[in-house]
């Protein structure tokens, strides 16, 4: 009853004119405004932030570098350019004349902050084991920052994109007050907050680029629940809905005014974790493996053929990245499951529950066609669904089998030490291979690329034989307002709405 009547209040929050902090009502004939309809926020504050609210967040804040979302490239931001000779020492060249939200300079002091902030123990920072090899940050001046590594790390400057990299002011309480009053140097200023509920964002008048953002405001509705975002959508009450499911876009297909597209595809990690029953013993990992069939999967999951916006493999790596290994599938083997069951102490099957989050797109249909795949074996799958919020607080990380969407990352290296080196912040599986360690190592190292991505085809060896996750690949579904023109969002996972516009 208490979620159902919080959806009630959030509709009638947009049903009416929104009114913002100074009181004034929103001025729809003379303002460009863009609404949004997010799901709902855990922490949003940088270095601790959940993966909740892109579309807030990165509107807030910036980073050193951002990622082209047409051509894939990486281009300057905060950053005005950046060059290593061999990965182990980096100068950045800051950008001139930029101001964060409450009128101070943004310098090489906030850059320093930011890094040094990853390996602050009172933070818990999500990028602290990437940020490790940091030996020194040196600011020669105001706008020159110099890295000093205890290693090469040739693609380094990837780690910057990464939505837990914004930067932020060194004199400003992030402790107390980023979870309240966000500030960042971005191209809109936060208005209001209601945790929760809703945000309201205005353009930021002092932005260091003068022709952005194109438009006015950014009215955000955190709503729990796809269909009454929908539902929004389709009233003409909000502009953007992503994580849309495929059975939306099919009702959305024949909708005058309301497009469906895919930006990039997301990954549904299958995670089984390696120091709980029964996912301990690797026998048991491999029986669940060869009971998958990634055809079926791609129909029940994803109303689609495999290879059409939706891909398989039993590794960390994405199909359409350079990096990844085209590994044949072992094909489905129910006898061999069961062999492998009854040599892994499992001759009766095996019961173990499944975690996942029930409104996050292709989470129940993916949940659902394991539970019937693994069946035959003599897996016994107990479904245990939660709202996203609730799963990522209170389930994920913590549970012997899980389903968890993962964003790709434009250096798969920047993924593989936080979600599965050993000592992780996001290890879901609680792996800690030595091969796998080794492997990460080396991969964020070395300086050749083929030599780099010859380790990286070893990584996949080992995890299609011996590691802990399933990797499903489905598209990104965005639901937009034909009214909103250019819209942006690369495989950071950070949406660009300094860069569109309203028809």
């Amino acid at each position: 009853m208490r979620r159902i009547l919080s959806i009630m209040l959030i509709v009638l929050f947009v049903a009416v004119p929104t009114v913002f902090a100074g009181g004034d009502k929103e001025e729809a004939s003379t303002e460009k405004v863009i609404r949004v309809a997010e799901q709902v926020p855990g922490l949003i504050t940088p270095g601790v932030w959940d993966g909740q609210a892109f579309s807030m967040n990165s509107s807030i804040y910036e980073y050193l570098v951002e990622l082209n979302a047409k051509t894939g490239e990486m281009e300057p931001v905060l950053a005005t350019d950046w060059s290593s000779d061999d990965g182990s020492t980096w100068t950045i060249k800051l950008r001139e004349g930029v101001k964060f939200h409450d009128g101070s300079d943004f310098t090489s002091e906030d850059v320093k902050f930011t890094i040094e902030r990853t390996q602050d123990p009172s933070v818990g920072h999500l990028k602290r084991l990437d940020f490790e090899a940091v030996e020194s940050v040196e600011t020669p001046d105001d706008y020159t920052v110099v890295l000093k590594l205890s290693e090469s790390r040739p693609t380094f400057m990837y780690q910057f994109t990464d939505y837990n990299m914004a930067i932020l002011a060194s004199d400003y309480d992030y402790a107390s007050l980023g979870e309240s009053k966000p500030m960042g140097t971005g191209p809109f200023v936060m208005q209001q907050l209601i945790p929760k509920e809703s945000a309201a964002l205005a353009k930021n008048s002092n932005y260091w680029d003068p022709n952005l953002p194109k438009i006015d405001k950014l009215l955000i509705y955190f709503v729990a629940d796809i269909d009454a975002s929908i539902s929004m959508l389709e009233s003409d009450r909000v502009d953007v809905v992503p994580f849309v499911t495929p059975t939306i876009k099919n009702r959305l297909d024949g909708a005058e005014g309301i497009s469906v597209i895919s930006p990039y595809q997301e990954q549904r990690y299958i995670a089984m974790i390696t120091d709980m029953e029964p996912f301990d013993d690797n026998r048991v990992r491999l029986a669940l493996k060869y009971t998958m069939d990634p055809e079926i999967l791609a129909r029940n999951v994803a109303q689609t053929e495999l290879g059409d916006g939706f891909f398989y493999n039993e590794t960390p790596i994405m199909n359409m990245l350079a990096e990844y290994k085209e590994i044949p599938f072992r094909g489905r083997d129910i006898e061999k499951a069961k062999e492998l069951l009854a040599e892994a102490g499992y001759p009766n099957g095996v019961s173990v529950p499944l975690t996942y989050a029930s409104d996050h797109p292709f989470g129940k249909e993916l949940a659902q066609t394991i539970q019937e795949l693994a069946a035959p074996a003599g897996f016994d799958i107990e479904l245990k669904g939660y709202t996203r919020d609730i799963y990522l607080s209170q389930y994920w990380l913590n549970v012997p089998f899980s389903i968890t969407g993962w964003g790709g990352r434009p250096d798969p290296s920047m993924l593989l030490a936080l979600a599965f080196k050993g000592g992780g912040s996001w290890n879901e599986s609680h792996i800690d291979n030595p091969k796998v360690n080794e492997l990460i190592n080396k991969i964020s190292s070395e300086v050749d690329p083929e030599v780099r991505t010859g380790y990286y085809h070893e990584l996949q060896e080992v995890f299609h034989e011996e590691g802990s996750v399933i990797n499903v690949q489905v598209p990104l579904l965005v639901a937009i307002n034909d009214r909103v023109v250019n819209y942006s969002h690369p495989l950071t996972m950070l949406p660009q709405y300094k860069y569109m516009d309203v028809k």
